[in-house]
């Protein structure tokens, strides 16, 4: 028989090789092992996530569908609100210039009604004796009467003081004239006389307006005291609120004060 084969024996640097091979086959299977057992706890974790996630939204979903339904109807609400808005600015509009209308006929009128009144201030307390309308005749045909002036006391509907009795002090009174050309008359006087002396005392004579008027006319002050003194200017008041100026041979009329302003900036 012949002899058996003898494997050779491998020897020392053989030997080292084939358990770095060993060891290599190992390492792969271990780190494929867990690179699996990762990959898989990973894919579950996230499943989970997921899960939870749409746990979470869910209501979420619900609460959000449920504020977009509420703001539709705010939406359709506050569209509904602009619509009503712009109506009533249009009815505010209309409604304002009907007002600013009626309120300059009822001005109108009130001054209409006053056309035959004026005012005396200053008048010394206890000269009307019991009969104003009587003692304001008289005031009136002796502070301007005379030549050129009022020759018989004035017509008077009525007259009586403006005020309560305030300790011997100077007290206003109101008189309204049968005649208007007899009021006329006596503003005219007035204005031509200048200062007015009664009793020893000064007392002043104002047309009757209404509180309006009399705060309109009284902005043209300012005005007034600018023109005053100026070589060849002329002006007045015109009924209601109008200031007259003639200057240079022409006439203009304003209807406001800085408009009068104006003028004497381009023209004076």
């Amino acid at each position: 028989m012949p002899p058996k084969p003898v494997k050779p024996t491998p020897g020392p640097s053989q030997a080292s090789n084939l358990t770095a091979n060993a060891g290599n086959a190992v390492d792969e299977n271990l780190l494929k092992a867990i690179r699996n057992i990762v990959q898989s706890v990973i894919h579950e974790e996230n499943n989970a996530l997921r899960e939870e996630i749409r746990r979470a939204v869910s209501p979420l979903k619900a609460a959000l569908e449920t504020c977009e339904g509420t703001l539709q109807e705010h939406e359709e609400g506050l569209n509904g609100l602009d619509s009503r808005l712009e109506a009533m600015e249009k009815q505010y509009d209309q409604l304002y210039d009907n007002y600013k209308i009626l309120q300059a006929k009822t001005d109108d009128l009130e001054n209409r009604g006053r056309r035959c009144n004026i005012r005396i201030l200053h008048v010394k307390e206890g000269l009307e004796s019991g009969n104003p309308t009587k003692c304001v005749a008289n005031l009136l045909t002796e502070i301007l009467g005379g030549p050129g002036g009022l020759q018989s006391p004035p017509t008077l509907d009525r007259a009586h003081p403006t005020g309560p009795a305030n300790g011997g002090r100077p007290r206003s009174f109101l008189a309204r004239f049968h005649y208007f050309q007899e009021k006329e008359q006596v503003l005219r006087l007035a204005r031509e006389k200048g200062r007015l002396e009664f009793q020893g005392g000064q007392v002043m004579i104002f047309p009757d307006f209404s509180a309006g008027l009399s705060k309109r006319r009284a902005e043209f002050i300012e005005v007034k005291k600018l023109l005053r003194g100026k070589e060849g200017v002329r002006y007045g008041l015109v009924y209601p609120a109008r200031l007259r100026v003639s200057f240079q041979g022409e006439e203009n009329m304003f209807d406001t004060p800085q408009a009068v302003k104006d003028f004497i900036a381009n023209k004076m």
